[in-house]
């Protein structure tokens, strides 16, 4: 059981070393965000590709951001029930949600996302808008590393669940 603990350990790090680098992808959506507002109404300058660079960080911030907001344990869950459960039941919900939800959902979606990025890129997708950003695979992949990351979540909670159960008896 150790090693289950050791390796959650060590997904809950790797996870969190990418939620770091959601804070700063915030901060630097912020500062271009302030900057387009300036340059458009000061200067009348305005970039297309600037923009959709905006949306592309706000994606790669949603993705990251999840699997970290699932760490931090500040996801969407039905605490209405959940705090009034016994610790048993919350740790066998800690098993079976993952296991049975979390982890199948993900390569589900890691599967199908896949697919629509590597049509886009044998497409050769760009921007639909002129002065757009070209490479438009570079953002849909977000959506199967963003659930890569909520996959990896998964098996630490998962691991750490199973840790506790097992060197409870």
């Amino acid at each position: 059981m150790k090693n289950l603990v050791v390796l959650s350990d060590r997904l809950d790090a790797f996870v969190e070393r990418i939620g770091k680098l959601s804070s700063w992808l915030i901060f630097i959506l912020v500062l271009m965000v302030a900057g387009d507002v300036l340059f458009r109404y000061f200067f009348h300058i305005s970039s297309i590709a600037e923009q959709e660079l905006q949306w592309h960080i706000l994606a790669a911030i949603a993705m990251f951001g999840s699997a970290f907001t699932f760490q931090q344990k500040e996801h969407v869950r039905v605490d209405l029930f959940y705090h009034h459960y016994s610790e048993r039941v919350k740790q066998m919900m800690d098993i079976l949600i993952p296991l049975f939800i979390i982890i199948p959902f993900s390569i589900f979606i890691i599967y199908l996302s896949s697919d629509y990025v590597m049509q886009s890129y044998h497409n050769g997708e760009v921007s639909p808008d002129p002065g757009g950003l070209p490479y438009r695979y570079l953002v849909k992949s977000l959506i199967p590393i963003g659930f890569i990351l909520i996959f990896v979540q998964a098996l630490a909670v998962l691991f750490k669940a199973i840790s506790r159960v097992v060197g409870e008896k």
